[in-house]
């Protein structure tokens, strides 16, 4: 999106990336009307074994895209 609004309503999936290489699925969901996501929250508090997450981004008008994220420090 050109103008670089946040896209409410928006589906995202987010798999995990461990340190030692395995891949997850961590959480997935839509986008509050802000077009934000809490990713971070997890049932577990040790974000510190994550080395990188891969998020799926998905709209109906403006298409898919795949972005990869390091981990939010704690």
């Amino acid at each position: 999106m050109a103008d670089r609004r946040p896209l409410s309503q928006t589906y995202v999936k987010f798999d995990a990336q461990r340190k030692e290489g395995t891949v997850k699925f961590r959480k997935d969901g839509y986008m509050d009307l802000r077009g934000r996501f809490d990713y971070s929250s997890f049932s577990t508090k040790a974000l510190d074994v994550f080395q990188r997450f891969s998020v799926l981004i998905l709209h109906d008008e403006h298409g898919a895209m795949v972005k990869e994220v390091a981990p939010p420090r704690q």
